[in-house]
């Protein structure tokens, strides 16, 4: 049997206490917003945040999803946004990283440099509002949102170096029984590769989910409004809110003031759980796509 030293025993206490101390600090803010979304908005002014309910409240859960129908579309947007972006980044990097891993291809590392480049340099934002509205004609649609961020030089690296890793044999095998490279891509190289493209959805699937950015630049249209977008406007402007609620979700209210604060919590609440539910299925890839990825360079 192997019994573990004092030492070792010492570390692993040090480790897992950390590991707990850490976990409590992402926890308990989390705790307290939830906390916050079921409580009455005068008991959040006069006492603050607490840990536990003080007078149970569900005004704020009520206006969003009664009499409104703002969030229902932001979270359609999102979601739309999130799978399409999800689908087009994963396609789009791999298939700019695979070449780079090809060492045959010529002009490989130029690609790769310039591809560098972008990652240190950009345009700016005056040019590329230029661009995107003059040139591409993307604002007020949904593609703006899409388009731009399907492609960085970060994830084109990662996703070369997993490339990388995989075995030359592989390729050079199938080219000797006639195989031509589109066929060694889709049929051989992809599917070895489940988990950096799980990583890389991941990391497009939390940046779309979080988008707000390009909306406040290109967005015009409240049908295109994200929902990330939309609770940054309620916590910027509580009036926003007032102006859009209908007859329905005043009559809820009872005449009372706007519950702004809970309001915020519960919006809050309500749009981080589709994409926190997403990580648990895509851990197991997700870290192995990264370590793999960060052993060659």
């Amino acid at each position: 049997m192997n019994h573990k030293s004092l030492g070792d025993r010492t570390m692993l206490f040090v480790f897992y206490a950390a590991i707990g101390l850490f976990s409590l600090m992402c926890v308990i803010p989390m705790w307290i917003a939830l906390m916050a979304s079921f409580t009455n908005e005068l008991e959040l002014i006069r006492n603050g945040y607490s840990l536990w309910i003080g007078n149970f409240d569900l005004t704020a859960y009520r206006l969003i999803f009664t009499g409104t129908g703002s969030v229902y579309r932001a979270y359609g947007v999102t979601i739309i946004t999130t799978i399409l972006g999800v689908i087009l980044t994963v396609f789009l990097t791999s298939s700019f990283a695979y070449p780079l891993s090809v060492k045959s291809l010529k002009y490989r590392n130029k690609l790769a440099f310039f591809c560098y480049v972008t990652m240190v340099f950009n345009g700016g934002l005056v040019p590329t509002y230029i661009l995107t509205t003059r040139f591409l004609h993307l604002q007020n649609s949904i593609w703006v949102l899409i388009i731009p961020a399907a492609l960085n030089g970060f994830n084109v690296f990662l996703m070369k170096n997993y490339f990388s890793t995989l075995p030359e044999a592989l390729a050079e095998s199938a080219k000797i029984d006639g195989a031509s490279e589109i066929y060694i891509y889709f049929k051989i190289i992809l599917p070895l590769s489940m988990p950096i493209l799980a990583t890389i959805g991941l990391f497009a699937a939390i940046g779309y989910w979080n988008e707000w950015f390009r909306v406040l630049l290109f967005i015009n249209d409240q049908q295109l409004f994200t929902l990330q977008f939309l609770i940054m406007r309620l916590q910027q402007q509580a009036e926003f809110l007032n102006s859009s609620l209908s007859a329905a979700a005043r009559a809820a209210l009872g005449g009372e003031m706007v519950p702004t604060i809970g309001i915020r919590v519960a919006t809050a609440m309500v749009s981080i759980g589709p994409i926190i539910l997403l990580y648990p299925f895509l851990q197991k890839y997700f870290i192995k796509g990264l370590t793999i990825g960060a052993v060659k360079g």
